[in-house]
């Protein structure tokens, strides 16, 4: 495992007694992996992701590159086989894959506005609306928490409209997945990046080795995406958990760009959250990308913040050890499929009315201009932006065509992997499958201060949306171990 946390790497806790509650087998010689593929044997003959919300890869120790040699079931015989290792994000027109949520944020919003309305939650504020819950499956359980994440990151990065040229960055030549992390990961090393971890890595693609954030930046930075570390010490720091909160709280209270560590740090009375937001709703969405949180053993994404009826800050995050289950998933499937439609009739209508208006101008030039930018528009929509045609045939396993639904505009015969959309379900029902309880759902998502005091660091990962790092920037990158700026 490889996380830098102030100074140096982070092992995983030591492993403890523990037997089979179903066949009392001792398991306390396998990983998590392999204990998770034990129950798994029981009640299925082909492994299935479990439908729990509970953490499933927290925090054990890291697992050995393979099972010991009395075990059953070998890391072997459960590497992701084609197809199951697979890239998903919402410009795409095809269903996600089942471990894949988009829609949570949107459906965030409206649990936590009621929260507010029931005077349980003052205040609340949450990342970029078409960020991504990615699970990790039955072949990445136990270690797969760093890749996820970074799948998260990349799926929000890839979507977003502000720096339009991180797409190619990504998606090239590789998309991002767990094994092409691992191959980015190892290019970077080769190419002269963080020699400290190369050492202690050594060797990344085809293992079950944890990465951690500094790992992560590592393939960003390589790839030309701006990011930067931050390390928290609790221990050393009188304020505990809300040093942490504080940095979160000013991270989301800025469109973009860099946050100021030391005004955390030195402001003993830092503005509260209402100060933030006087004004502003109860419950907002920014343009922020989300966040990736790490300590000792696990790591998940940060995607918003809370602030409860008692003024604590809880943390909300997406954890892809923590599954949804299957009406929460739904829930927030149908709210991306309500996103996608409500944004493609804008786009139409709003390229309508420019058409009528030119038309109406009676000036053949800028018409025939006018008509050229509404084309564009249509061909372009906006919550399908960088829409790739060679990516339309993706689709996870057991899809049935009658469950993609594709929307084409007769005005775009001829540009394929544009102006389309997916709907499973109709927008229109969205309400009705949200019978959710307020409570569970906030519950699912929340990380109080409590819990935050608990471990002794943090270290976050953020991306300032700067423009993308160019050629110099890169190549002084090589070379240098990477480190987080300390907050105490």
């Amino acid at each position: 495992m490889s996380y830098t946390l102030g100074g140096g790497r982070i092992q995983g806790p030591e492993k403890t007694s523990m037997q089979c509650q179903l066949c009392s087998a001792k398991l306390e010689h396998l990983t998590v992996f392999e204990r998770e593929l034990h129950y798994n044997k029981h009640f299925n003959d082909e492994p299935q992701a479990s439908s729990s919300s509970k953490p499933l890869d927290e925090p054990k120790a890291p697992a050995s590159e393979s099972a010991p040699t009395s075990s059953k079931w070998k890391w072997k015989d459960w590497q992701a086989h084609k197809g199951q290792d697979q890239w998903w994000h919402p410009a795409q027109s095809v269903k996600p894959p089942r471990n894949f949520t988009p829609g949570l944020i949107p459906l965030l919003k409206t649990h936590l506005n009621k929260s507010h309305a029931a005077g349980n939650t003052r205040r609340a504020t949450l990342c970029y609306d078409r960020a991504v819950l990615i699970n990790r499956e039955v072949w990445d359980a136990g270690w797969g928490c760093g890749y996820r994440n970074y799948m998260m990151a990349c799926a929000a990065l890839m979507d977003q409209p502000f720096q339009p040229m991180y797409f190619p960055l990504l998606d090239h030549p590789t998309p991002p997945s767990v094994r092409n992390l691992q191959q980015w990961i190892e290019d970077a090393w080769k190419a002269g990046f963080d020699p400290e971890g190369a050492r202690q890595l050594k060797q990344l693609v085809g293992t079950r080795k944890w990465i951690g954030t500094s790992d992560v930046q590592v393939a960003f930075t390589s790839r030309g995406i701006p990011s930067k570390l931050v390390d928290f010490d609790m221990k050393t720091s009188a304020r505990g958990a809300h040093i942490l909160t504080d940095w979160v709280v000013e991270y989301f209270s800025q469109p973009h760009g860099f946050v100021d560590s030391d005004k955390v740090v030195k402001d003993l009375q830092p503005r509260t959250v209402n100060d933030v937001l006087f004004g502003a709703a109860p419950v907002t969405v920014t343009s922020r990308m989300p966040l990736i949180l790490q300590h000792d053993g696990h790591s998940r994404t940060i995607v918003g913040f809370e602030v409860n009826k008692t003024g604590n800050v809880n943390l909300l995050m997406f954890d892809p050890s923590r599954l949804p289950n299957e009406r929460l998933r739904q829930a927030g499937l149908d709210r991306f499929a309500s996103m996608q439609t409500s944004s493609l009739t804008n786009a139409v209508a709003s390229s309508s009315t420019n058409a009528a208006t030119t038309s109406s101008a009676n000036i053949t030039t800028a018409s025939s201009a006018k008509r050229s930018a509404t084309s564009m528009l249509l061909t372009n929509p906006v919550p399908l932006k960088r829409s790739r045609a060679y990516n339309q045939g993706e689709r996870s396993h057991g899809d049935s065509d009658d469950e993609v639904e594709i929307v084409h505009d007769s005005r775009d015969q001829n540009t394929p992997g544009r102006g389309r959309s997916f709907s499973m379900h109709d927008p229109t029902k969205a309400d009705k499958t949200d019978m959710l309880s307020t409570p569970d759902t906030l519950k699912f998502f929340r990380v109080d201060p409590q819990k935050l005091v608990k471990k002794k660091a943090y270290q976050i990962l953020y991306f300032p949306m700067g423009a993308p790092l160019s050629d110099a920037e890169v190549s002084a990158a090589r070379g240098m171990n990477i480190y987080g700026e300390m907050i105490s």
